[in-house]
């Protein structure tokens, strides 16, 4: 187990074991705001709502990214590049040379998710019909945003040879 938990995969970009903390880091920080951000709205009004961009999303950053020992990488496993893994829940990037925006991206996907299971059966195809030029335009912005980010070199991608 430990060996196919550290092959690293080209296809990829990570190891099979980075892709299960990675999902898992995705969701539990997706249930957590799910639960926790419209009961502190609900009870703080909008101070609530700080609150919990402050403490949710910042403690789940630190969860799947900067705290060392969380990630379930067997090893300091090294990528095609020769980089090492880093420890976090969630592994950064394809290579870790390209800006990606995880937590947001998984955010928007299960609340995404969830408003459509949580609605009445004849009205799904509507909501997915009346969702996708939002959808269209927050995909066109990410790429955008990027693509800035990778061309002014902050995240240290490689977006040109």
């Amino acid at each position: 187990m430990t060996e196919f938990l550290s092959t690293y995969s080209e296809v990829w970009g990570m190891t099979p074991a980075s892709i299960i903390s990675s999902i898992f880091g995705a969701f539990i920080a997706t249930f957590a705001v799910l639960i926790c951000w419209p009961k502190l709205v609900k009870d703080f009004g909008p101070i609530g709502g700080f609150l919990s961009a402050a403490f949710l999303i910042g403690s789940f950053w630190l969860l799947n990214h900067k705290l060392p020992g969380f990630g379930i990488n067997p090893d300091q496993i090294k990528d095609a590049a020769e980089n090492v893994q880093q420890y976090g829940l969630i592994n950064q990037a394809f290579y870790a040379t390209s800006p990606w925006v995880d937590m947001g991206s998984a955010i928007f996907c299960g609340f995404w998710v969830h408003g459509l299971v949580g609605a009445k059966r004849g009205t799904r195809g509507a909501l997915v019909k009346e969702s996708l030029p939002r959808i269209f335009w927050a995909l066109l912005g990410g790429i955008l945003g990027g693509v800035l980010t990778g061309l002014i070199g902050f995240s240290g991608a490689k977006l040109f040879n």
